[in-house]
C-alpha cells in the first residue's frame, strides 16, 4: 500500500513502499502533497501557498543549472538524454530559439551554462568524500516519496537527492560553501526545515534516517566544495517549523471562514 497519488502509482515504478523512481521533477512538483517549499510558503501565510499552486515559479537559469548538475552527478544517463546544448551562446539569438523549437521535450542549456555545470560536477567529484557518496551502490537517487501525516491527516511529499546507508544526502549549489556563508544560506533557504522534514516523512514509510548531510559546491569559480551536518538545535528548530505550518494549514482547511492571510485582529507592535 502507498499514499502516493493514483496518477503516480499508475505510471511510475515503486521501488519501495511509498518510494517512486523516474518521476520527473515537474510531475513531482505538480502532484498532490505538501513539499518543503510549500511548508515555507504556509508559514508566511496560507495565501502565499495557495498563490504558489495557482502561479508556479518560473524556472530561472540558476534553477536550470542546479537541476542539470543534480542530474549529471546523480543520474548521468538521464542528463545526457534529456539536456541539449544550444549551438549558439545567447538565449536571445535566432539560432537558440530555433534550437528550442527543434527539441521541445528537452531542457536546453547554452554552451556557457553547460560548461559551468561540467566544471561544478568535476569539482564535486574531485572531493574524495563526495565522490564516494555519489558513486555509492544505491538505486535511491532522486526518488519521490509520499506519506500521510498521522497528526494532521495531510499528504506530505519529499524528493531526496540520494539515500545511502540510512543517510539522506542533498547536493546544493551555493554562492559560497564557506561555513559562515553556508549558515546564512541555512536560515535564508530554511535548510534546517528541509532536513527535519525529510527525516520525518521518511520515517512515516518505515525508513529510519540516521542523518541528513549537505554536499555543497560553489556556483562560481573556483567551485569550492564542503560537506555539512546540522546540529541537533537546528534540526529541532526545523522540526517545530514544519509541524507549525502543517497545523496552520489543517486549521485553515477545517475553519468555516477560510481566512488565508495574516492575523485578522489587532496586534501590539513593540521595539
Amino acid at each position: 500500500m502507498t499514499d502516493a497519488p493514483q496518477s503516480i502509482v499508475d505510471k511510475y515504478e515503486q521501488v519501495l513502499p511509498g518510494v517512486f523512481a523516474g518521476v520527473p521533477n515537474e510531475v513531482y512538483h505538480a502532484s498532490d502533497g505538501i513539499s518543503k517549499t510549500n511548508i515555507v510558503d504556509i508559514e508566511r501565510s496560507v495565501a502565499h501557498y495557495l498563490m504558489s499552486k495557482e502561479r508556479p515559479t518560473q524556472q530561472t537559469d540558476a534553477m536550470l543549472k542546479g537541476s542539470a548538475l543534480h542530474d549529471l552527478c546523480l543520474l548521468p544517463d538521464f542528463y545526457y538524454s534529456n539536456y541539449k546544448i544550444s549551438p549558439t551562446k545567447g538565449k536571445n539569438t535566432i539560432g537558440y530559439k530555433n534550437f528550442v523549437k527543434e527539441y521541445p521535450d528537452n531542457d536546453i542549456l547554452t554552451p556557457g551554462m553547460a560548461n559551468d555545470v561540467q566544471e561544478m560536477k568535476d569539482a564535486v567529484f574531485n572531493n574524495p568524500t563526495m565522490k564516494q557518496v555519489l558513486e555509492a551502490d544505491t538505486s535511491l537517487r532522486e526518488v519521490s516519496i509520499w506519506a500521510t501525516d498521522p497528526v494532521t491527516g495531510l499528504l506530505l511529499k519529499i524528493r531526496p537527492d540520494l539515500i545511502y546507508n540510512g543517510v539522506i544526502f542533498d547536493l546544493k549549489t551555493t554562492l559560497s560553501p564557506h561555513p559562515k556563508a553556508f549558515i546564512h544560506s541555512v536560515w535564508d533557504y530554511k535548510y534546517q526545515v528541509q532536513a527535519a522534514y525529510y527525516i520525518y516523512v521518511s520515517s512515516l514509510i518505515g525508513m529510519a534516517m540516521d542523518n541528513f548531510i549537505f554536499l555543497t559546491v560553489g556556483n562560481k569559480p573556483p567551485y569550492l566544495t564542503a560537506i555539512y551536518d546540522l546540529n541537533e538545535e537546528l534540526l529541532q528548530e526545523g522540526d517545530a517549523f514544519f509541524r507549525k505550518s502543517l497545523l496552520i494549514y489543517k486549521n485553515y482547511l477545517e475553519s468555516d471562514d477560510k481566512w488565508d492571510g495574516l492575523e485578522n485582529g489587532r496586534e501590539l507592535v513593540t521595539l
